[in-house]
């Protein structure tokens, strides 16, 4: 009984510290470094996938693309053999100037204005899967937000996964590749050299994908694509957080269906984005472990940071709807029938924390003392909201 009561006032801790800081983990231990890897604007180009030009009109050329990530790490990571969390964001602005407020979906960004951190916008979870002892990185999709719509963009959030990953292999088994080199310290921007040789067992990755990254994770998890993923690489489980629905409403669409890892999402009650599509398709595929969680009075955009209307900054917004004259209380935009209690911005990232690092310390890490958190016997986040977990039962053959 002590342990779980230790464990959850150890999920529930309060706001994480500043970037760059060294974070202490309540229950394990370990000391958390951030850092941060940019090898430029236009560093890839996916087959087939554009961008447009300044009439509208997709470029001839391909679509240019950034190689920058967020990297959280225990502080002693060297020859550890640590799982890996890979994290995907979506959103459509992709540049923004903070003077004036003005937003922009091009890339590169041109004049004043600068590429939206989008990446960073995840330190919360970032911090508390690393303090569990997994390396999580935090990748950039600005490039994908400006191009093609459809599904070649979520081929495209998937090929850049994919290319993460192969840089991380050669760095990781033989200390070379694009990010020998390339860190810096996330806190003061200087040169870093974290020791990354060894330290992580690239076949124990999760993926996790917020709103468009959502989807583009789901794709690049997918069981029609495990002929993609890189050598060397293996994925063993992928979260959707309030991930965009299969494109154009397939619900039986098989380059997003995944049925041989676990897949968790969530689904926010005050959420238009989000449902358990990806929990039916698992369903028909057959997944063993297809989990989904409906979190009374979240919206979409405090799960990122840098959406939420709590940063101030240029596109960032309150998403969730509210009634007239009932303040205090939400909907997903299109059913008013229940109105929900708000959840708010520190509150719902503390009850996304404690879910996602349930299901990955599970799934990657074999942890089963979550197995009670994820089958919905105990409420760790009872204090702060309902939270609805749902199993789905293989369908029959």
């Amino acid at each position: 009984m002590l342990l779980a009561v230790a464990l959850i006032l150890g999920l529930l801790a309060a706001a994480p510290p500043p970037t760059g800081a060294a974070a202490p983990d309540r229950s394990r231990g370990q000391q958390v470094r951030v850092f941060d890897y940019d090898l430029g604007d236009s560093a890839y180009h996916v087959a087939k996938f554009h961008g447009f030009d300044k009439h509208g009109m997709p470029t001839k050329s391909l679509a240019p693309l950034e190689l920058i990530g967020r990297v959280y790490a225990p502080a002693h990571s060297a020859g550890r053999r640590l799982p890996m969390v890979v994290m995907a964001h979506g959103l459509f602005w992709s540049c923004a100037d903070d003077a004036t407020g003005r937003t922009t979906g091009d890339w590169p960004c041109r004049g004043r204005l600068e590429g939206i951190h989008s990446e960073r916008g995840y330190d919360y979870l970032g911090r508390t899967l690393a303090a569990r002892g997994m390396v999580v990185v935090s990748i950039s999709a600005n490039g994908v937000n400006a191009g093609e719509l459809g599904e070649i963009a979520d081929r495209a959030r998937a090929a850049l996964v994919y290319q993460h990953l192969r840089m991380w292999r050669a760095l990781v088994e033989r200390g070379t590749g694009p990010l020998a080199g390339a860190f810096t310290d996330a806190r003061t921007g200087r040169p870093a050299a974290p020791g990354f040789r060894r330290a992580i067992d690239l076949q124990d990755v999760g993926l996790l994908g917020h709103s468009r990254g959502g989807r583009g994770v789901m794709w690049a998890a997918a069981d029609k694509h495990r002929d993609l993923v890189p050598d060397g690489v293996r994925f063993t489980a992928v979260f959707g957080l309030a991930a965009a629905g299969p494109p154009f409403m397939d619900k039986r669409a098989r380059r997003v269906k995944v049925s041989r890892i676990p897949v968790m999402t969530w689904i926010g009650g005050c959420d238009a984005t989000g449902d358990d599509s990806y929990n039916q398709l698992a369903q028909r595929g057959g997944d063993p472990v297809n989990i989904a969680i409906t979190v009374h009075g979240a919206n979409h955009n405090n799960l990122n940071s840098r959406w939420s209307a709590h940063s101030g900054l240029p596109g960032g917004e309150d998403d969730a709807a509210h009634p007239v004259g009932r303040p205090g209380r939400c909907y997903d935009g299109f059913d008013d029938s229940e109105l929900q209690k708000t959840l708010g911005y520190r509150a719902e990232q503390r009850v996304a924390s404690i879910y996602i690092n349930a299901f990955f310390a599970r799934y990657l890490q074999g942890d089963r003392r979550y197995d009670d958190v994820l089958a919905g016997d105990r409420k760790p986040a009872r204090k702060l909201t309902q939270v609805d977990v749902r199993h789905y039962r293989p369908a029959r053959p």
